[in-house]
């Protein structure tokens, strides 16, 4: 393909439709109408001799050649974005940005409900997309995948990070659970079936299950699941017990019909970072959404 010859306007059209794997969603960050959109989209598969969006069942999905292109056009995207933007101030009120972060439920079930009303006041034009949060997070942040990542600070040390908060762990049991009460012995904590947390695997438990491994000791794991908050709803009529971030459990402790028990230890907190690739580390757009995780992140 010749440069000049490629409307490089297209590239913008393009990184939103990889993101968003829509037409309308598309159109209405692109201010264009839908059949607008799919004209773009057309010049866009002759360009590249590529469908790059294919339809499956309701949904349309990225092809293999899309997949590879999704990360580098992102990327290509915000750096020319930033080049024009160098000796201007960000301007939340009037940007239109898109934001893509990967991080747990929990964080997400913290964090985004102030994040969306926060953006809506001060800046109408950016969104943010939350991915699941997988290991290969700092993988994806260096390969222009992902612009955020919020995890457990012991993870990915090497890059950039903005400590967010501190949450202390305790253990989630069914309301009528025959141990429902105000603490567990260190006996009772570890003949108890719990179920887990685990990140997109079976090696990769929660930061809780590390430290108790560290200090000697193992639960007796008998289910898992990859979703912090869908787990205390598990819980019901059942003898499992699982480990939560606290936050989270007071949260969800009616509407789960859980007892949030102490633990017969104490394990290190749970402290969350935001961690970013250092490609973006004075990216003026990067620079304002940090600031914001953070100041919503303090007020927990």
């Amino acid at each position: 393909m010749n440069l000049r010859q490629f409307d490089l306007n297209l590239l913008v059209a393009l990184d939103v439709l990889l993101t968003e794997r829509n037409v309308t969603r598309a159109g209405e960050r692109l201010f264009l109408s839908q059949p607008a959109v799919s004209g773009i989209l057309a010049r866009l598969r002759h360009a590249f001799q590529d469908e790059l969006l294919v339809r499956v069942g309701r949904n349309l999905e990225l092809t293999a050649f899309a997949t590879d292109l999704a990360g580098p056009v992102h990327d290509a995207v915000r750096q020319i974005e930033d080049l024009l933007n160098l000796r201007r101030p960000f301007e939340p009120e009037s940007a239109q940005w898109s934001f893509r972060v990967a991080a747990s439920d929990y964080v997400v079930f913290l964090l985004l409900g102030t994040l969306l009303r926060s953006l809506a006041d001060r800046a109408p034009h950016i969104s943010v997309r939350f991915l699941a949060l997988e290991p290969s997070a700092g993988e994806r942040l260096s390969a222009g995948e992902l612009d955020f990542a919020v995890l457990p600070a012991e993870i990915e040390p090497s890059l950039p990070s903005l400590p967010l908060f501190e949450d202390t762990w305790v253990c989630a049991v069914w309301s009528g659970h025959a141990h429902a009460r105000e603490q567990f012995t260190l006996e009772e904590f570890l003949a108890i079936p719990h179920l887990s947390f685990r990140l997109a695997g079976p090696d990769h438990g929660s930061i809780a299950e590390s430290h108790l491994a560290q200090l000697g000791f193992e639960l007796k794991i008998v289910a898992s699941t990859e979703s912090f908050a869908t787990a205390p709803f598990l819980l019901r009529d059942t003898p499992f017990a699982t480990l939560v971030p606290r936050r989270l459990g007071e949260r969800l402790q009616q509407a789960a019909d859980i007892r949030l028990v102490e633990l017969p230890l104490d394990l290190p907190p749970l402290r969350e970072k935001l961690i970013w690739s250092p490609r973006y580390t004075a990216s003026p757009a990067h620079v304002w959404f940090r600031t914001r995780i953070a100041d919503i992140a303090q007020a927990l």
